[in-house]
């Protein structure tokens, strides 16, 4: 067996906000549960899985915390809250707001969280946020930017120049991270779709964006954008689905073994798959991780197809656009990518 380090953000996938029980921490039934999903691989697998899968960096950018900084963060459109390192809390003596109970990829395990008064995205701040920590060595970076700083404002990780511009929903300023020119974004981002852009409605779910028309392989799946997994996870019900509908579907490359930030170990098995669809898109010679994670459970999705679309499948574009306020994904593709037909 393959021990693969799917650093899995501890199930950093934190879904959008439950800071649930816990010391002086109080939830409400009505809150969603925190979520995190880190998926990197170990130093002894990385080989393997760049050849199967041509692994790619997750993006990073620069934060202020309570006006100090800036700390690298991992830019993590599947965790639905930001995560700040147990060593950087410390640093800066952030106070604690006590233990939440984190759904990771294995179970629930308690963590504790901090209160970080303000984070500041270039120009966009976010305040008041209550935040797990968890180590920096899990994490891989200083914190994880969650979707609770990101939501209600159009996001674009621009993945040739590894950058990140980011401003609010209907605000034309385009904030533009690590000093780099964002004059192609700009004008995908004021609205007008070229060539290279193809724009793909998506709807809300819990908390994170989620594309409505996608398929692998013909199979209908229920799609998340991860950009903090470096590799893109399917569950049980669409591994069973495409071993029956897909002759494009092979036998597992190998068994892997996935890790959470929070410690918790999930096996799966490492495959090529067929070619994803979003929308007028299709990527292919892909590879994914088959899962029972506890994950799928916890968003009711166990009984049908599902995957977490990692950074793997993600970087195989120039540039992707969240934009929260109007529900929609927008896709930079290279000049000579492999667009559906209309």
């Amino acid at each position: 067996m393959v021990d693969l380090w799917t650093r899995w953000h501890a199930a950093t996938v934190i879904a959008s906000s439950m800071v649930a029980a816990g010391c002086a921490v109080v939830s409400s039934p009505a809150e969603p549960p925190i979520l995190v999903n880190l998926a990197d691989p170990a130093p002894a697998d990385t080989a393997q899985l760049a050849a199967a899968s041509d692994i790619a960096d997750r993006l990073t950018a620069p934060v202020m915390i309570n006006a100090q900084g800036p700390y690298n963060f991992v830019v993590d459109t599947g965790a639905n809250r930001t995560v700040v390192s147990t060593e950087l809390a410390q640093a800066l003596a952030l106070p604690s707001a006590g233990r939440a109970q984190i759904h990771g990829i294995a179970g629930v395990e308690p963590a504790p969280t901090a209160l970080v008064a303000r984070l500041d995205i270039g120009r966009v701040t976010s305040r008041r946020l209550r935040a797990p920590t968890l180590s920096r060595e899990r994490l891989g970076a200083d914190g994880l930017m969650g979707v609770d700083v990101l939501k209600n404002r159009r996001v674009t990780m621009d993945f040739r120049r590894n950058s990140l511009s980011i401003s609010k929903a209907d605000d034309d300023r385009i904030e533009t991270l690590q000093n780099v020119s964002d004059s192609r974004l700009r004008g995908a981002q004021a609205g007008a779709a070229g060539n290279n852009v193809v724009v793909v409605e998506a709807r809300y779910r819990f908390g994170q964006l989620i594309i409505i028309d996608a398929d692998m392989g013909g199979v209908p799946v229920t799609a998340f954008l991860d950009s903090g997994s470096q590799n893109t996870v399917g569950n049980l019900k669409l591994h069973e689905q495409l071993a029956g509908a897909s002759d494009a579907f092979r036998p597992q490359i190998s068994v892997v073994e996935l890790i959470s930030a929070t410690g918790q170990r999930a096996r799966g098995e490492l495959s090529p798959v067929p070619p994803l669809r979003m929308g007028g898109l299709s990527v292919g010679n892909l590879t994914a991780v088959f899962a029972d994670l506890h994950i799928f459970k916890l968003w009711e999705l166990n009984d049908r197809p599902a995957i977490l679309v990692g950074i793997d499948v993600m970087r195989h574009f120039e540039a992707i656009e969240l934009d929260f306020g109007h529900r929609q994904v927008r896709f930079h593709t290279p000049p000579r990518s492999a667009r559906r037909p209309n």
